[in-house]
């Protein structure tokens, strides 16, 4: 069956009327608003058009001989899910109107009608499927953008995560995931929605640690209007607005302990009450939580309900510190360089081995967040196409080793001794803000000997 025609071109539509006249008169209509208009006499003709040659919208009269347009709509919906149907029904029938309606019309319109009226109508049904077709596009690419295969991982560690998640990636089952800020568990959760069967509905992020107390329940249940003072209308909390789809509740370890049992519940009933409402309203939503603290200890403490936790806990994710899967960081640099490259307008620059080795022996408190944004700095701070230590934050590389002991680094990755007095050279020159006499005075060197060590001309200052 041929695929509907794209939404850059003139939309196809089938008029369906077992009155010709009919038919002909709004297909003539159709063509002087520059459509591409064919008729079908019979439902049956109809759908053999349109296995033939999909059209972008079908308008079908309800009351034909033989199947109803009402049938018709019901057919088509079997072969062609997405495409729009519009029903034409008689004056006063409004029956006909809600029954269309229910089968999962795009529109009706009645007769008589005026051909302005009618013209805009077919405008907004056709402008509806493109604003569709343009949501599913955009779900698509991100699907793909935060799909398994994109989490660069070649640390066995942060492989054996990602197997994990494989695993759950379609049960409705509650998920956390846990370890510290920066690990990109936001990007876990992202594609255990996005390789889910739940891609097409939403996804929605909440970080509990970012809303004050007093506004994340109103966030996550929503209110009815003058449920509280400022409530001048009624608005859909996080869980409704999640509908089949995600919702992704990071750093619940700092959700108000006054607020986790209302969540308990809902996880369990499966039904929301929003503020000064007086029923509850069924949803279909799948809970993904993270945390970057130990919520067993936060139980331990009393600030987290431990029958909370069991019930999120159903599948967990323990995602390692950049620290613990080094062989990861050359590909994460890699993949940084080039978004940085690109954002910024300039050529990938060759990283320089001091800024190498000073990556590679780094702490990486932050995390993988840290990384990013230290390879954004690098980038705008390089000069003539090589990125050094100097041109990464000054925060990150302060008079203390990166690591927290430089020799235990070095021994750890058998480096020479030329390497590690390069390196020392280059903490100390980083620490006086480049200057290369101080540096040299502190070192009890002379200037050309720290140029030697630093790998580096006599004539470069």
């Amino acid at each position: 069956m041929a695929m509907p025609t794209t939404m850059n071109s003139t939309a196809a539509i089938l008029v369906v009327d077992d009155d010709r006249e009919m038919a002909n008169l709004l297909c003539d209509v159709l063509r002087g608003a520059d459509y591409q208009a064919s008729s079908a006499n019979s439902a049956s003709e109809a759908l053999t058009q349109v296995r033939e040659n999909c059209p972008d919208l079908v308008i079908s009269d309800v009351r034909m001989s033989g199947m109803s347009g009402h049938e018709l709509q019901t057919e088509l919906h079997e072969l062609v899910p997405d495409l729009p149907v519009v029903i034409i029904t008689a004056f006063g029938s409004i029956e006909s109107a809600v029954e269309s309606m229910k089968r999962g019309a795009a529109d009706y319109i009645t007769k008589p009608f005026r051909n302005d009226e009618f013209l805009i109508m077919v405008a907004r049904v056709l402008e509806n499927r493109q604003l569709r077709q343009e949501i599913r596009r955009l779900r698509g690419d991100l699907a793909r953008s935060y799909g398994i295969g994109n989490i660069i991982a070649a640390d066995p560690h942060m492989k054996t995560v990602l197997r994990k998640l494989e695993q759950f990636v379609d049960a409705n089952a509650t998920v956390i995931i846990t370890g510290e800020s920066g690990t990109g568990k936001d990007l876990l959760a992202r594609a255990l929605h996005f390789e889910s069967r739940r891609r097409d509905a939403p996804f929605v992020p909440i970080n509990c640690a970012a809303i004050p107390d007093n506004l994340i329940e109103s966030e996550l249940f929503g209110y009815t209007r003058g449920a509280f003072t400022d409530a001048r209308q009624s608005k859909l909390g996080l869980f409704q607005a999640a509908r089949g789809g995600t919702l992704f509740l990071d750093e619940i370890g700092e959700m108000p302990l006054s607020l986790q049992a209302k969540l308990l519940r809902v996880i369990e009933d499966k039904k929301v009450r929003p503020l000064g409402a007086t029923e509850e309203t069924s949803i279909d939503v799948r809970i993904v939580a993270a945390t970057n603290t130990k919520l067993e200890k936060a139980i331990a403490d009393g600030k987290f309900r431990a029958d909370l936790f069991y019930r999120l806990a159903t599948f967990t994710l323990n995602v390692p510190p950049l620290r613990e899967r080094r062989v990861d960081i050359p590909l994460l640099i890699k993949h940084f360089l080039v978004r940085g490259c690109a954002e910024a307008g300039k050529a990938i620059p060759v990283i320089e081995p001091d800024a190498m080795d000073f990556f590679m022996s780094y702490r990486w408190p932050g995390n993988i967040r840290e990384l990013q944004s230290a390879i954004q700095s690098g980038v705008i701070l390089s000069r003539n196409g090589h990125l050094s230590v100097a041109d990464l934050p000054a925060s990150m590389t302060g008079m203390a080793a990166p690591s927290g002991n430089l020799l235990e680094d070095a021994v750890g990755r058998k480096l020479s001794l030329e390497r590690i007095e390069q390196q020392y050279a280059r903490m100390i020159l980083d620490s006086v803000g480049g200057n290369k006499t101080e540096a040299a005075a502190i070192l009890k060197i002379d200037r050309k000997t720290l140029y030697r060590k630093l790998g580096e001309n006599v004539d470069e200052d």
